[in-house]
């Protein structure tokens, strides 16, 4: 690793507080011999006390990893964790120099594979990747994990959320939902999606009545209860929607991000739209370790995973699998997940009242 290779700012400083007592040392005690006693006795007591920080800390660092470490998915295997998992894994191992194995741990809507991450061992070898999801389940129900708690490697996609409508839908604007006449209905696999609760906030905010028609299997059986008309608009990935969305069948209203995207540059944002503070609910993913991870261990796990996301080969990957890498380092996404808890939580009741109906 290049940071084996580098001699550390703070081993400088460190020698040369080292050597500045020394010398005071040597002056006081009145020893004689000269200048040049005194020189040579300082680089000798400075050169032994800089090896030994180097030594210690190269030791350190060579101790981990050690063995393969483990990617636990919370979801079956083909869903968006666990082709993320296995992109990133592939490439992530010649950075930490040994295997990377994916273990998908599904059950409780994501729950226990999220608590099987958080009461590992601390040690560095188990990973887990969380999203919103996770966030809100603690919320909305007592979890055997504390979101606040887990040990932040970095953040590894960011992927807008989409609002999409049948193409032929009255509903264009969120000025039309409030103006709709009748009960607006989402179809949603998941009452704890970001998608689900971006709605809940916004007709809290606008004002029009809601209904969460839930119980769908997943993103592709939402998005036909919306071609089906079962429903006024829906919020699947953009890979699910595209087919329909190519089919002129379905078209994005609106978008959950700080900025329009590529794929639909026409589409407004939700800051436009006048809520700014929803794009933090656009889908993101990080990739996080038990609580207490010794500091050294997660950084040598933050420094590989940010050089794989920039990684021609993973880069490569990544277009091919309609992934869009949106690298942040362990303290932003530390800062991130707590913000976006802490605004999740005003929201508690409303969302509880969809959830207990």
């Amino acid at each position: 690793m290049e940071s084996i290779l580098v001699f550390r700012l703070e081993h400088f400083q460190a020698c040369f507080i080292v050597a500045f007592l020394t010398e005071k040392e040597v002056e006081m005690r009145g020893e004689r011999g000269g200048k040049f006693l005194r020189m040579v006795s300082v680089v000798a007591v400075s050169f032994l006390f800089c090896t030994l920080l180097s030594r210690a800390s190269l030791a350190a660092q060579e101790d981990f990893p050690k063995k393969e470490i483990t990617f636990v998915v919370n979801y079956g295997p083909g869903g968006a964790r666990d082709n993320l998992a296995r992109g990133i894994g592939t490439v992530m191992s010649k950075y930490l120099n040994v295997p990377i194995v994916v273990m998908n741990v599904a059950g409780a809507g994501g729950a226990l594979g999220y608590s099987k991450v958080y009461n590992s061992a601390p040690d560095g070898y188990t990973l887990g990747i969380g999203a919103a999801t996770e966030v809100i389940q603690q919320l909305i129900e007592k979890q055997d994990y504390d979101v606040r708690k887990f040990t932040y490697i970095g953040k590894a996609e960011h992927s807008p959320v989409f609002w999409f409508v049948k193409s032929e839908s009255p509903l264009r604007t969120l000025k039309d939902f409030k103006t709709f006449g009748k009960t607006v209905r989402q179809s949603s696999f998941g009452m704890t999606t970001n998608a689900t609760v971006t709605a809940i906030i916004i007709a809290e905010r606008e004002g029009f009545p809601l209904t969460v028609v839930g119980g769908y299997k997943g993103a592709a059986d939402a998005t036909l209860a919306l071609v089906r008309g079962e429903v006024e608009f829906s919020a699947p990935t953009q890979s699910t929607a595209m087919p329909f969305v190519r089919s002129n069948q379905i078209k994005p209203m609106l978008t959950f991000d700080q900025k329009r995207s590529p794929s639909f540059p026409d589409v407004p944002t939700v800051a436009e739209a006048g809520y700014p503070d929803l794009a933090m609910l656009a889908l993101d993913m990080w990739f996080v370790a038990p609580p207490n991870v010794p500091q050294a261990r997660a950084k040598i796990l933050e420094d590989a995973l940010m050089k794989t996301l920039k990684d021609p080969e993973f880069l490569k990957w990544a277009k091919g699998a309609g992934v869009e890498p949106g690298p942040l380092g362990a303290q932003e996404t530390t800062k991130f997940v707590l913000d976006l808890a802490g605004f999740v939580e005003k929201y508690r009741t409303s969302i509880m009242k969809y959830v207990q109906k």
